[in-house]
């Protein structure tokens, strides 16, 4: 890492400073204070969140890892930029809570309490792995802009080579620089620019979230998850509707514009 920055550096500390000591990861939006606690936590953790508490609640033992997981996530929920993955470190502590508490009901004796307990953590375990099956299918739909560069590319020839312009919401939703399929082409991110700027840029295609640039025409519309629907007219299942979320838009030769509708 420090040969490739061209300087002495320590990852994990240049991550953690640029996050807390800095606060730049704010500029990538935020969360409320407890969006951790009432959301984060509840759909990594899904059916082991009572088995937790039930944990904390019976066995001396795991109070301690539960005690370290809540600590740091009540940590973290200080910083206002928030995402799950800064919870990974927190939650194989938090499923231990929960194991324990299963453990806990599987030992549990008599007549009634033995099967129902089993029968919750049996339920439990459906439901986890329903809702598991629900937020994959969400996910999938959620890259719009790996969708909008792979169009892009389909309908474009590599030749001649284009300047393409990839905006935050594009960058944020699918594109790497693994996408990036024709060597000749110029691939820019350059960040906090303005529509009314992009122009003057000189870029060819703009992967952008904004349906209308001054001096560039619609080309594509890729869409992205926006919600989970109940579908009665297919029987009540549970359908992925999406909606409009990146735009590819191609400079027009006569500083034309031609915005995207939805």
């Amino acid at each position: 890492d420090s040969l490739m920055w061209g300087r002495w550096l320590w990852p994990e500390f240049e991550v953690l400073w640029f996050n807390t000591g800095e606060n730049k990861s704010s500029e990538w939006g935020t969360s409320p204070p407890l969006w951790y606690f009432y959301s984060a936590l509840p759909r990594a953790l899904l059916g082991a969140v009572p088995l937790a508490v039930l944990g904390v609640l019976l066995e001396r033992r795991a109070r301690g890892p539960a005690v370290i997981g809540i600590a740091y996530v009540g940590l973290y929920s200080f910083l206002p930029h928030k995402e799950l993955r800064f919870l990974f470190p927190a939650l194989p502590l938090l499923n231990v809570t929960a194991a324990a508490g299963a453990a806990r009901c599987l030992r549990m004796k008599g007549a009634f309490s033995a099967p129902l307990a089993r029968l919750a953590i049996f339920g439990l375990a459906v439901a986890t792995l329903i809702a598991m099956g629900v937020m994959a299918t969400a996910s999938a739909a959620n890259y719009p802009g790996g969708v909008a560069l792979a169009g892009l590319h389909a309908a474009e020839p590599a030749e001649p080579p284009l300047r393409v312009h990839i905006g935050n919401l594009a960058a944020t939703t699918g594109v790497s620089r693994f996408l990036q399929a024709h060597s000749a082409w110029k691939y820019s991110k350059e960040e906090h620019l303005q529509p009314a700027e992009l122009y003057g840029r000189g870029f060819d295609r703009l992967l952008a979230e904004w349906p209308e640039v001054p001096g560039f025409t619609c080309q594509a519309v890729a869409l992205g998850f926006e919600r989970i629907a109940l579908d009665v007219q297919a029987g009540f299942r549970l359908a992925i509707r999406k909606a409009p979320r990146v735009y590819v838009l191609a400079r027009s030769s006569d500083g034309a514009t031609a915005p995207c509708g939805d």
